[in-house]
């Protein structure tokens, strides 16, 4: 897999033409399968390190919704396994900013559930400041994803 980063973009540099559902190898499709899996299990670190490998490789518009996908999990991450509330805030709003320029399903992610959970979170940590172990669970959702071909 290649080494260096594609260029950021700012989401009112993207044309939303172009924001069209990536064709993923097997081998990126069990890479970003294995993410869903990690996040899952609220392994948010190891979710986001395994969607990087994805975003690394693509060079298409819609690599923004790995991006998306990337920072949702750095922001649950910093909600519930390290514990600093403005960060997981910065890094669930940036989530949503990707996030939001997408169609619902997307790679078969709910994006508009995933979203409406993402507010959510964002709320509660403003409202309630609970973090690690005081964050409610129920705030953290659920990733659909295809499964691997048979």
């Amino acid at each position: 897999m290649s080494a260096s980063r594609p260029r950021k973009k700012r989401v009112d540099q993207i044309n939303r033409a172009k924001l069209v559902e990536p064709t993923l190898s097997p081998e990126e499709q069990e890479v970003f399968n294995e993410g869903i899996t990690l996040f899952n299990k609220g392994k948010f670190w190891h979710a986001h390190e395994s969607w990087e490998r994805v975003w690394l490789r693509r060079s298409e518009e819609s690599r923004l919704f790995y991006q998306g996908l990337i920072q949702a999990a750095a922001g649950y991450h910093l909600a519930v396994e390290r514990p600093r509330i403005s960060g997981a805030i910065r890094n669930l709003e940036k989530s949503l900013d990707k996030l939001g320029l997408f169609p619902s399903p997307f790679l078969a992610i709910d994006v508009t559930s995933l979203m409406a959970s993402i507010h959510a979170a964002i709320e509660s940590l403003r409202t309630n400041g609970a973090s690690g172990e005081e964050f409610p669970r129920g705030l953290i959702p659920v990733l659909g994803g295809r499964k691997k071909p048979q």
